[in-house]
């Protein structure tokens, strides 16, 4: 497909979706350091991140002063300098995932408003910006916004190494392949590999394809950048490290359940329903129509692109929702490139005000499952619901739902042959204020609040703290790594309420939200 539709100035009725995508941007920005890091993944990282910063090892990441081999070194590279030069702040760990995301957003619309328009390139940053999963992840510190966004670059420069004829193109995606292979390992490169490979193949042009991979610049450029890392860290830790980073992070995770995270094979459609909240309706109508216009050479590469991402993440045993994130690239450009296929103004609004049901829901489901739940850790954790669920919660949650219905009523009367796409801006605006205004906030106050107030006791004593590392933000928190291992007597000892049972005699210090900060005692001195 031709650039015909592009344009050097921002049309007039693109405006609106300038101004839109500004606010969303700032709201993450705004909101980077506001919450403390949530546990599991944000904690880890952000402690390895604090110790290779404190080490100046660059090359071993570490956990708790153990070598740590679940993820490669980009994004700990990103992070490590930060801590060095400002200290230790949530907002900073997650500062690389909030850049990454905004360079995937505008991305996203610098290929929308060549392929498809300029309104549609400027409102695909706008779905993208505002959709549930993407905002999560472009605050969380760890490595699925710089991922999405290498993957992003390695896809747009396939279809233009193709449309174009272009090996400039064509050499920049071996770059991104070998970046997206330091920031999150193999997947980075065997997704590209799928997409492009089929979608030659399906313009028969596999001649063209097979010629691509023999880029003897592009190679080059790949080993120069992803292979001395390995290399090192293979030197440094020798057979370990390859056989958990790819054994079993890798392989381990397409042939079987890591930590539990198991699903069926149809796992990822709820998901991908739900992290494109409130954009849903947009969603499924855009799959209807795709398909049945799948002879566009452009819509055909979107296609195979987003099913490369699900049939290989629904093919593996090990799945999380985060997965997905990849393949909401096409997904975005074609629901803005479908958008007036969207009729129904009431299909429009109907995801954003289930959100809010579900809101006004959730503190009657927190007391339900906590009266129900057997793990005493979980069980504690979810009876300081009615200490969270405070005024605040139900006054911006009626603001935004008052807020909502006049602005539908208002836009009913007067502009009422209005084409119901152009309320997914100012919904999924919305939906941002409501994450972070009610949920994130209330879901921070169950789980991390006791935390930090464990970590503050935890500050003022002398010793080291015994933990194992399933709430590593702790020791983030704390200043100083955790000890891993069985507790001895006089110990000080950070845990869940679910493992108490287990512990010889001890003395609680604090206890909270299913958290107990505990000394062991020590044996009564033998007459």
């Amino acid at each position: 497909m031709a650039s015909q539709y592009s344009s050097a100035r921002i049309d007039l009725s693109s405006r609106w979706l300038v101004g839109i995508l500004l606010l969303a941007i700032l709201v993450t920005f705004v909101n980077l350091g506001r919450l403390p890091l949530f546990d599991e993944d944000e904690g880890e990282y952000a402690q390895v991140a604090v110790e290779m910063a404190n080490s100046g090892n660059f090359i071993t990441p570490t956990l708790n002063g153990q070598p740590f081999f679940e993820k490669p070194i980009l994004t700990f590279w990103l992070q490590a300098p930060l801590v060095q030069a400002f200290g230790v702040h949530a907002g900073l760990f997650r500062l690389p995932s909030a850049l990454a995301c905004l360079g995937w957003i505008l991305l996203l619309v610098q290929f929308g408003r060549r392929f498809f328009g300029e309104e549609a390139g400027w409102l695909a940053g706008v779905l993208c910006a505002t959709s549930l999963g993407v905002v999560v992840s472009g605050h969380a510190g760890a490595m699925d916004g710089v991922l999405s966004l290498l993957v992003a670059a390695a896809g747009f420069d396939i279809y233009r190494a193709w449309v174009d004829q272009s090996r400039w193109a064509q050499w920049r995606v071996y770059l991104w392949m070998a970046l997206g292979l330091l920031a999150k390992g193999p997947v980075a490169v065997i997704i590209p590999f799928l997409m492009s490979g089929l979608f030659y193949a399906s313009q028969r042009d596999f001649d063209r394809w097979l010629k691509a991979l023999i880029n003897p610049l592009g190679w080059l450029t790949f080993l120069i950048i992803a292979l001395p890392w390995y290399v090192a860290q293979y030197h440094a830790m020798g057979q370990p490290f390859l056989d958990y980073f790819l054994f079993r992070e890798n392989l381990g995770r397409m042939l079987g359940s890591l930590q539990g995270h198991g699903g069926s094979i149809f796992y990822y459609l709820p998901v991908i329903l739900l992290i494109a909240l409130p954009h849903t309706s947009l969603l499924l109508r855009t799959g209807i129509t795709g398909f049945t216009e799948r002879a566009n050479p452009l819509v055909r590469f979107l296609l195979i692109w987003f099913a490369v991402v699900l049939v290989v993440f629904s093919l593996a045993s090990t799945k999380l929702p985060h997965y997905l994130l990849i393949g909401l690239t096409p997904v975005f450009l074609l629901m803005a490139h479908y958008r007036m296929r969207l009729q129904s103004r009431f299909l429009t609004v109907l995801p954003f005000f289930l959100m809010l049901a579900f809101t006004a829901a959730f503190p009657t489901l927190v007391a339900t499952w906590a009266v129900r739940e057997n793990s005493p850790y979980l069980r504690e954790l979810l009876a300081r619901g009615p200490e969270v669920f405070g005024i605040s919660y139900w006054v911006i949650t009626a603001t935004l739902a008052a807020f909502s219905a006049v602005i539908l009523i208002v836009t009913h009367r007067f502009a009422p042959h209005r084409a119901p796409w152009r309320l997914l801006p100012g919904l999924g605006l919305a939906a941002n204020l409501l994450l972070w205004g009610v949920w994130l906030p209330a879901v921070s106050a169950l789980q991390q609040a006791p935390l930090v107030e464990a970590a503050q006791l935890a500050r003022l004593l002398p010793q080291p703290i015994v933990a194992d590392n399933r709430m590593p933000s702790f020791a983030v928190l704390v200043g100083h790594a955790t000890v891993n291992r069985s507790p001895l007597p006089g110990d000080v000892v950070f845990l869940r309420a679910d493992a108490e049972a287990n512990l010889a005699a001890h003395e609680t210090l604090y206890s909270k939200g299913g958290l107990r900060l505990v000394r062991m005692s020590r044996p009564l001195p033998t007459k």
